[in-house]
């Protein structure tokens, strides 16, 4: 029997299992089932809507399938009824023709009107088995199928079509977004719906603020364009700022007197005077009215002339140094990051340039080491200097990072850079070590050594004229011999460009050349092979010393030059047309193609004139009519022919396109086919006559009129440049108004439509768009084209 009243025991049990339940509560922490139910019924909620909304988009497709298909029926009957009633007339025709005319007329009536009956009839039939349910025909299992694939591919082109439809939708608003369009055009719409919004919730917002990846995405969606726009213009204005590269015309040296008149260092006095009087013939102001630049210059002469005409001048001249304690260099120039390039990286000449800091000692040390060495190889290469405090932007040109100085770089056409540390605190140690370097980095001259390589060199007819330069014996050279050829070394470097230079033996020479004035390795010897063509004559000029043989072949390359047009470009522009030994003019032939009829005819018709020329100038000196004239040189002037080309060629052995400021320059001259230049005064003229029979004669009689160029227009700048990089033709690009508004509308398109591609897909769209740049950026396509066959 169970008691009604529990026991102690049971009380106590019952007592402890409830504070462990409450300890067990308070431990888990109170649950909010209030906020779960409303949570799990919102969530309940959005499931259901969700699926009300799909199956109501089902829904009404499967209506206006079905709709579709019962227009195709009632379509059908009606056809079919019509030719129904047409053949029931046809034989009430036939029938009425064998009675009289009256019964024709009758029965053709009757049938006519049990036809349209009938039709009506079955017109009505049909709209009442369209209207009310009616049973039908069985359909056939294969006509089921057939409408169920019917209406399953009707579904599926309407689907693809609303996804189309939604797919240009997203591309227009992304594209509108980006420029800036579309962002104004759904915040004008958005204020209208935000508001009624708010106002059906008493004023407050119905959005959650709370941080989630969806809003970051629809904010990210909505400001994306214009921030977009904004980093893509600052990139624009940079790209502008990058791409108006200066380059300077005019490279300001400190005036070195000897290369003013043109004269070696070791020159008499008679042929200082003899210079003095040729140039001050072709620059002295009276012969050039109206040209600041030949009174700027003819000054220049005068200084010179008077300096080292006087021999006390010219000894302080020559002994000329800094003042002590200082860095200032007589011998080298002072290079800046804005004519670094143009001096050092587009020069045919080899450059030995040095960074320095004004306050190192190491530096102090080595300068009169520097100066001793520039001055005695300053016909041999080119030396400048750069202040690594004032111009740090000029570091970038140079190989490596600079942390310790003085640090000595050679630059040369075609060959990697080379380096010196010279930290030795000996002056001495320095010197040798320097000297070492300049003998040893200064490019050579190709040297045969036997009779077989000269011949095949020789004989073979592709390529650039040949100078063999022919040596007394086989051995290396030394001592004094070698520090002469140096200067030989830097005339075939300047000058590889327009000729191929070989160096052999006496013994292989006579071997291979078979000439009676090869005196078989007693002397030095220069043969000179212009016309490459098989059985050409060639010239050979024997040699008294090695000094001579830079003169010799400063000649023959003046010579091999005038007989053909070269293509100009940045890096031989000063060498063709601002010679220093005389006045030089270039014709610029443009669009002229290299071997053309009217490239020849060029050449052939200067060739006449610089003869007639010349045949009245020895006319007058033997009349002596004019003593100016007989006391100058040969000639007072020369006109070099260059090519140039008004559009990029895609090969990379063809030449390029002039450079931005070409347009500027040849817009001077009305865009004449063919105007003189003279780089040294920056003045133009324009060719009219289609013949070059007398342009000597109309330079030296002042018949054409010159005129300066404008300041703001850079002569270098016009040359084309075949090394520019992509980098640097692509800011050129974008600085221009067309080509960023180009570039932006290409790379806006670019976003809003790759989204909405497969990977690919877009993978593949981005490879072809980036082949119909590169097929359309001649310079793209020239690097592609080298690249391939170097490879």
């Amino acid at each position: 029997r169970t008691p009604l009243v529990p026991s102690i025991h049971a009380t106590r049990r019952l007592r402890g299992a409830g504070c462990a339940a409450r300890s067990a509560r308070a431990a888990m922490g109170k649950v909010d089932r209030f906020a779960q139910l409303k949570k799990e019924s919102q969530s309940v909620r959005k499931r259901v809507v969700a699926e009300a909304r799909e199956a109501a988009k089902v829904a009404h497709q499967n209506e206006k399938a079905e709709q579709r298909l019962q227009e195709q029926r009632v379509a059908e009957e009606r056809a079919k009824a019509r030719q129904i009633g047409a053949g029931r007339f046809e034989r009430a025709l036939r029938e009425g023709s064998s009675g009289s005319t009256f019964a024709k007329g009758k029965g053709i009536h009757d049938e006519d009107s049990e036809d349209d009956d009938t039709d009506i009839q079955a017109a009505q039939d049909a709209q009442g088995r369209q209207d009310s349910p009616q049973p039908q025909k069985k359909e056939s299992a294969a006509e089921r199928k057939r409408q169920q694939a019917l209406r399953k591919a009707d579904e599926l082109k309407f689907l693809a079509e609303e996804e189309q439809a939604a797919r240009r939708q997203r591309i227009l608003q992304r594209l509108l977004r980006l420029v800036v369009v579309g962002f104004f055009l759904e915040a004008r719409g958005a204020n209208g719906p935000r508001k009624e919004r708010g106002k059906k919730k008493g004023g407050k917002n119905s959005e959650s603020s709370d941080f989630s990846v969806a809003r970051v995405r629809q904010t990210l969606n909505e400001y994306g364009g214009p921030i977009f726009m904004l980093l893509f213009m600052c990139a624009l204005f940079g790209a502008r700022i990058m791409g108006e590269d200066f380059v300077p015309d005019r490279l300001h040296d400190e005036v070195n007197f000897y290369d003013v008149l043109g004269v070696a260092s070791d020159a008499s006095q008679p042929e200082v005077r003899k210079a003095y009087k040729a140039l001050a013939l072709s620059w002295h102001p009276d012969k050039n009215p109206g040209c600041e630049a030949c009174t700027v210059r003819f000054a220049k002469i005068s200084e010179a002339y008077e300096t080292l005409n006087n021999p006390s001048l010219r000894k302080a001249y020559d002994q000329r140094r800094a003042p002590d304690g200082t860095l200032e260099s007589m011998e080298s120039v002072d290079l800046t990051a804005d004519d670094f390039e143009v001096r050092v990286k587009r020069s045919n000449e080899v450059w030995y340039v040095v960074v320095y800091e004004p306050t190192d000692d190491r530096c102090k040390h080595f300068h009169p080491v520097w100066e001793d060495t520039a001055h005695k190889y300053r016909h041999i290469a080119r030396f400048g200097r750069v202040d690594m405090i004032k111009e740090r932007g000029a570091l970038r040109f140079f190989p490596q990072r600079v942390a310790m100085t003085p640090l000595v770089f050679r630059f040369a056409r075609g060959a990697e850079p080379e380096l010196l540390q010279a930290a030795f605190m000996d002056e001495d140690v320095m010197h040798t070590q320097f000297l070492r370097f300049v003998s040893e980095t200064l490019p050579t001259v190709e040297r045969f050594g036997s009779a077989d390589a000269v011949r095949s060199w020789w004989d073979s007819r592709t390529g650039r004229p040949r100078i063999l330069i022919i040596a007394p014996a086989a051995g290396p050279l030394r001592g004094t011999i070698s520090d002469q050829f140096m200067q030989v070394q830097g005339v075939a470097h300047t000058w590889a460009e327009f000729a191929e230079f070989r160096m052999t033996d006496g013994k292989s020479a006579k071997n291979v050349l078979r000439d009676d004035r090869l005196q078989g390795g007693s002397s030095w010897s220069v043969a000179i092979k212009s016309d490459l063509r098989a059985g050409s004559s060639f010239e050979v000029r024997p040699v008294d010393e090695v000094r001579h043989i830079p003169d010799i072949l400063q000649d023959v390359l003046a010579q091999i030059v005038m007989a053909q047009a070269p293509p100009v470009t940045l890096r031989n522009h000063q060498q063709l047309c601002n010679s220093p030994l005389i006045r030089t003019y270039c014709l610029m032939l443009v669009d002229a193609a290299g071997g053309s009829n009217r490239v020849n005819s060029a050449l052939e018709e200067l060739n006449a004139s610089r003869t007639t020329y010349m045949h009245e100038v020895q006319e007058l000196r033997a009349s002596q009519e004019d003593r100016e004239a007989s006391e100058g040189g040969d000639e007072a002037f020369h006109i070099q022919p260059v090519r140039v080309m008004t559009s990029s060629s895609r090969l990379p052995w063809l030449p390029v396109a002039a450079g931005h400021a070409f347009g500027a320059v040849w817009n001077e001259v009305h865009q004449a086919p063919a105007f003189l230049v003279e780089v040294e005064t920056r003045r133009i003229a324009a060719v009219r006559t289609t013949s070059y029979r007398d342009l000597y004669q109309q330079i030296a009689y002042d018949e054409l009129k010159f005129q300066d160029i404008p300041e703001a227009v850079s002569v270098a700048g016009a040359m084309p440049d075949p090394e520019v990089t992509l980098r640097r033709e692509l800011l050129q690009i974008l600085s221009t108004v067309p080509g960023s508004l180009l570039a932006f509308f290409v790379v806006a398109a670019t976003i809003a439509v790759v989204p909405e591609l497969s990977l690919v897909t877009g993978g593949a769209v981005v490879a072809l768009v980036v082949s119909a740049l590169v097929a359309a950026w001649p310079l793209a396509s020239r690097r592609c084209i080298s690249l391939v066959s170097c490879a």
